[in-house]
């Protein structure tokens, strides 16, 4: 299946169709979000099943854990996932983002056909585990110079800081529709994430994908204007910056991107 009247190029539209013909026959797109969120909010309960009697300033772990969520995924972003490196796992990253992610979707297609095509955008199904397994050594820390309320309460940011990723994300592969088009925050991040997916700006703008707080701090945005104007600008190219130059760095797919899809 493919989207019909759609203003994708031949090699956009090419890579899509051998992507979609390597991809695992069991595969189901409904069945892999099921399994992320129910994954994602068992660990809330549990984690939030632990705290007792919360004191005010143990709250603070909620934005703490939120902002360094969206700065770890904003360096990973940064230096791996447009970046190959040596390290087996950071590499395989590195192949899904840019060489597969960023071939499947570019600024003249950003959206799904069906449920098959959101493979190539979520997260594998472990990745909560993984996520629980990193949040473990900074909730002790929390746990021990602070109060067990405050390690549970880190580790329960965390996890529905992924969450909250996931659905951002997902939204801006969608179809557009007249809620995600009014919708504050989603439409801010619909256009933040499509110039993002111009492949002449990919490997310097727009890197954050949940927020773009640290593309405002750390001057990698797209924008020119302050933080509640990126986090609220929604479907504007008003603020754009001019001064934005295409490196069309873009690497192209290769046959190692052909090995990884079916995996």
């Amino acid at each position: 299946m493919e989207l019909v009247n759609s203003p994708m190029k031949e090699r956009q539209k090419l890579f899509r169709q051998n992507y979609r013909e390597r991809l695992a026959g069991w595969y189901h797109g409904w069945v892999h979000l099921v399994i992320i969120y129910a994954t994602g909010f068992t660990a809330l309960y549990i984690y939030l099943a632990n705290v007792d009697r919360v004191q005010w300033w143990e709250l603070a772990a909620w934005p703490i854990g939120f902002l360094a969520y969206q700065l770890g995924e904003y360096l990973l972003h940064v230096h791996v996932l447009h970046r190959p490196r040596r390290n087996v796992i950071l590499r395989a990253l590195y192949v899904r983002h840019t060489l597969m992610h960023h071939q499947f979707f570019t600024r003249d297609e950003m959206r799904f056909a069906d449920h098959m095509d959101w493979r190539v955008t979520l997260f594998p199904p472990f990745t909560a585990i993984g996520l629980t397994l990193l949040s473990v050594p900074p909730a002790l820390l929390a746990g021990w110079l602070l109060s067990a309320n405050f390690g549970w309460l880190v580790m329960a940011s965390l996890m529905g800081s992924y969450l909250f990723y996931e659905m951002i994300h997902f939204c801006c592969h969608l179809d557009d529709n007249v809620v995600l088009r009014h919708l504050p925050i989603i439409n801010s991040a619909r256009r933040h994430h499509a110039a993002h997916h111009d492949q002449g700006l990919m490997m310097e703008v727009n890197m954050g994908i949940g927020t773009p707080i640290f593309d405002w701090a750390l001057g990698t945005s797209d924008l020119n204007r302050g933080l509640l104007g990126h986090i609220f600008n929604g479907n504007s190219t008003r603020y754009v910056r001019t001064d934005l130059r295409k490196t069309y760095r873009t690497p192209r797919p290769s046959k190692v991107t052909q090995t990884t899809v079916a995996s």
